[in-house]
């Protein structure tokens, strides 16, 4: 099946991060019913919560601030298809959505009882630099950077998105979208993000590594790194 990925964006830069329970509420009140329609029994849902704030490794470039990033395998992933389940989003504030692939080198752990997998979700949304062309592009980050992330880093899931295409007409240009979930200690700990294991030596070198290995396919000043907390979220069959 396609993959939809929707980033529903603030209103306001200045606006107080919500509380996040509250939110996946109001989230799942607005999808799961045109979810449900498509025959999905699962979605992703990826928010700041408590356990992820104060993160060291928060950026963003895009001028618009991410308040909540919803993800569902749809039999068609189409504006058409997915009208109903874009128009709740919107009820939350201006969204943007795309078409994805989705492939996971490392699967994402089982989550908790209350659907949050441990640990934090760093999304990173990436730019295809002009000084490369898509298949350039697509094989140094899927086929030469991938390992050199797994590691250096201390990672314990790791899924890639190629955007194919953008479903909404405002949709800022990302080209893909990695989710890496880490140890939460990762948060403040610069030596656990780099899975240093007590050695300032490892944790350079790692480091040298992975900035070398970006470096060949993203630009400075492109990428997106927003903490989140990782939740899935089940949608009841409707009882009879």
């Amino acid at each position: 099946m396609d993959q939809v990925l929707a980033i529903v964006w603030s209103q306001d830069r200045d606006q107080a991060v919500p509380d996040a329970a509250g939110l996946r509420s109001r989230i799942a009140r607005a999808v799961d019913g045109p979810l449900a329609g498509l025959g999905v029994g699962r979605y992703v849902v990826n928010v700041r919560d408590d356990a992820v704030a104060g993160a060291m490794i928060d950026v963003q470039v895009t001028p618009r601030p991410v308040l909540a990033v919803v993800r569902a395998r749809v039999p068609v992933a189409s504006a058409a298809a997915c009208a109903d389940l874009l128009d709740g989003l919107r009820e939350l504030g201006p969204v943007s959505a795309w078409s994805v692939t989705g492939s996971e080198p490392l699967p994402a752990p089982d989550p908790g009882e209350d659907g949050r997998c441990a640990g934090m979700a760093n999304l990173a949304f990436l730019r295809r630099p002009g000084r490369m062309d898509r298949d350039e592009w697509l094989h140094t980050w899927l086929e030469e950077h991938t390992t050199v992330a797994i590691e250096t880093q201390s990672t314990t899931a790791y899924t890639q998105h190629v955007v194919v295409r953008a479903l909404t007409d405002d949709a800022p240009v990302i080209d893909g979208i990695v989710e890496e979930v880490f140890p939460i200690e990762a948060t403040r700990d610069l030596g656990v993000f780099f899975d240093s294991r007590g050695s300032d030596e490892r944790m350079g070198a790692n480091i040298r590594a992975m900035t070398t290995s970006t470096a060949r396919f993203l630009d400075d000043g492109t990428v997106d790194a927003i903490p989140t907390g990782r939740y899935v979220m089940r949608i009841e069959s409707p009882r009879v």
